[in-house]
């Protein structure tokens, strides 16, 4: 392993721990990581010629154009969605249509968030709009707050997997660069899988016989603390537009069949489609710049150009023969990849950010195999669970939606339900293609 090899290695392990210790935009820290790197670079090739010189220009290729512009165009197309009221009118109806159905009440925002996401929302989207409504739900059913809160934030990741969402354009994107073929939509299944493990779990844990009202432990019950939502509405619901909302969905479902049927692009269909509605409803869309995630998209664009300049000097290969010559086992190398990854997540606020890093070191070292599509799903898809914890978007997002006096409380549960996946999801998901193997 060269110097520069050694460099972005140390690099990679600094910026890991400043995003999590100083809480500073892991992309931003790519960016000046891929900075250094060059400044590096030109400095040691002055003192030999044989050194490889990285440029700026050379750098900033790796810039993802299409994933930022998906991400882009997907969150103002469904902003307009959001904004007409008509996803939260249609939430609310399938919502009371349930009634008091406990066991089906929390599926409703798993399927929700699922498809929502499946269908190319960014998963923070999905989960802002999803997380008030079922606090509102909470209200008048506390029992079913917390478990239909978990199913909703769990359903709205996982779908994320889908090869029209930015997270598996991310992944499709790195199967590109290492020249592999799999199956996205089988890791999307398998992740899916995965996660009906893991709410049907919660379900059981979490059921109304084992929680308790502060007055019942008082007298000495024992259980979980029942979990109930603030009193007052914490976000606003967009009122019902029925015209804005109907012309938003047809944009929607031309948007997914001209992406899966004729095979569009998926960011410049979405953002054509999306600046279409602002033309005809110009009113509507003011301020529509503050819906996309820009923390996200330079999430992902530091952090790909800084990847990229690792695998352009060949530190991927560099540490695939390090870890090969650790150990020949397929399945070690497995188990170390599927559990640090899922570790990552847990640490890192970024589960997109942590998926564009490992996922290419995935496609390193086992692209040659036939599972790959199965070795995928189990370094991936047990790292989307980890949107529980309270350090994640989704995470803080329902300890803010819950009773002031509680709050520390929901925070320590979301804390010990993400740690607790991490020791059992990712071997869970491995079974399959260590037997395989």
């Amino acid at each position: 392993m060269n110097l520069p090899q050694i460099l972005s290695l140390v690099l990679l392990v600094v910026i890991l721990i400043l995003a999590v210790w100083r809480h500073v935009n892991i992309g931003l820290l790519g960016f000046s990581a891929a900075a250094v790197m060059v400044m590096v670079s030109a400095l040691s090739a002055d003192g030999s010629a044989a050194e490889t010189v990285l440029s700026s220009k050379a750098v900033l290729n790796h810039f993802p154009g299409a994933i930022v512009t998906l991400l882009i165009g997907v969150s103002l197309l469904f902003a307009h969605l959001e904004k007409s009221g008509g996803l939260s009118w249609f939430t609310d109806k399938v919502y009371s249509k349930m009634g008091h159905q406990t066991h089906l009440v929390p599926w409703i925002g798993y399927f929700i968030g699922f498809a929502i996401s499946t269908a190319g929302a960014f998963s923070t989207a999905s989960i802002t709009l999803l997380v008030p409504v079922i606090a509102a739900l909470g209200r008048k059913h506390p029992r079913l707050f917390f478990i239909c809160e978990m199913a909703a934030i769990i359903g709205a990741n996982t779908g994320a997997l889908s090869p029209i969402n930015p997270t598996g354009q991310v992944i499709l994107e790195a199967a590109k660069k290492a020249q592999v073929i799999y199956s996205p939509w089988l890791v999307w299944f398998l992740g899916m899988m995965l996660s009906f493990v893991l709410v049907i779990a919660l379900q059981i844990v979490f059921q109304e016989k084992r929680v308790v009202d502060v007055s019942e432990l008082n007298k000495g019950k024992k259980g979980y603390l029942l979990l109930k939502p603030v009193t007052q509405e914490s976000c606003d619901n967009h009122q019902l537009q029925p015209f804005y909302a109907l012309c938003s969905t047809i944009a929607v479902l031309i948007f997914l069949f001209l992406v899966i049927f004729a095979k569009a692009n998926v960011g410049l269909t979405a953002l054509t489609l999306a600046v279409v509605m602002m033309l005809f409803f110009p009113k509507n869309s003011k301020d529509f710049v503050k819906k996309i995630p820009w923390n996200a998209v330079v999430v992902i664009s530091g952090l790909l150009v800084f990847i990229g300049t690792m695998m352009q000097i060949d530190t991927m290969k560099a540490v695939e023969q390090g870890l090969l010559s650790m150990t020949s086992s397929k399945i070690a190398l497995l188990f170390m990849l599927a559990y640090l990854t899922t570790f990552l997540s847990n640490v890192e606020s970024s589960t997109l950010g942590v998926i564009s890093l490992m996922i290419p070191m995935v496609f390193t070292i086992f692209g040659d195999s036939p599972q790959i599509s199965l070795i995928l799903a189990a370094c991936a898809a047990p790292a989307m669970l980890s949107v529980v914890n309270p350090i994640h978007i989704a995470g803080t997002l329902v300890v803010s939606v819950t009773d002031e006096k509680q709050q520390e409380t929901m925070f320590k549960r979301l804390l010990i339900i993400a740690f607790a996946t991490v020791p059992f999801f990712p071997g869970l998901a491995m079974i399959v293609p260590a037997i395989m193997m």
